[in-house]
């Protein structure tokens, strides 16, 4: 049995038995592992408030080979978002971060780009960043990450460099195409002030670009990506529609 440490994002807790909880841990050094909490869900339990979604801890955790589950032995906080998740909307953000990153990263393999994303945004979100619009960012930079979604600047059929004003068209599978070489069925259509955003988004920290959009433009981006998510993913996200409704509250 080997002991591993890392530091880690909490991404979702499960129920076990009367006392314990299945924890899925998004770490900087072994990527996604789900955990075994013993004793978590006492009162008085020695995680305290560490498992709750999207905290940064430093966990210590067993290893056994040939099991998928893990031990969690300790952890300690390092960072916990809880402060701006006290309303609806930043509740909802938190856990579609988290269903996001659970859905994209397959178990035990590490990934620096996505757990470097991952702090960015939970950074920009307690800065007070606009929810919607970071929402947007983080979509856009896990399909990117994921191999999903390609540069803007050109068409994937033709070769052809795409112009400022012109519209393009993103199929199912991420890729860009021109006017004339649109897929026939399916493919999300972006409008040329949408490229330009999704343009200065590969180029900004997630706090800045955040404030670029107009509400309208927020929404029209996160439409396309949606699209584009349920199309790579091939089921909806439940933790988009609560960050919707949420969202449309405020």
């Amino acid at each position: 049995m080997a002991l591993r440490e890392s530091e880690a994002f909490v991404l979702m807790t499960y129920p076990l038995a009367e006392a314990d909880k299945i924890v899925v841990l998004f770490t900087h050094l072994y990527g996604k592992i789900r955990a075994v909490a013993r004793g978590a869900r006492r009162p008085k339990s020695r995680f305290g408030a560490c498992l709750e979604p999207l905290s940064e801890i430093f966990a210590s955790f067993y290893e056994k080979e040939s099991r998928e589950l893990v031990s969690l032995r300790s952890c300690e906080l390092l960072c916990s978002p809880f402060e701006r998740a006290v309303t609806p909307e930043g509740e909802a953000f938190l856990h579609h971060v988290a269903e996001l990153v659970d859905a994209f990263q397959p178990l035990a393999e590490p990934q620096p780009p996505v757990y470097r994303l991952i702090r960015a945004t939970r950074d920009a979100f307690l800065r007070g960043a606009p929810l919607p619009a970071l929402a947007a960012y983080f979509e856009a930079w896990m399909l990117k990450l994921g191999g999903f979604f390609a540069a803007l600047e050109a068409c994937a059929a033709c070769g052809r460099a795409l112009r400022p004003e012109e519209s393009l068209w993103i199929t199912r599978e991420g890729t860009p195409r021109c006017e004339r070489c649109r897929p026939p069925l399916g493919g999300h259509v972006v409008a040329p002030s949408l490229r330009r955003l999704f343009a200065e988004m590969l180029k900004r920290p997630p706090g800045e670009w955040a404030s670029l959009p107009t509400s309208r433009e927020t929404a029209q981006l996160r439409h396309v990506l949606r699209q584009l998510l349920r199309d790579v993913l091939e089921r909806e996200l439940r933790t988009a529609l609560l960050l919707d409704v949420s969202n449309s509250r405020t």
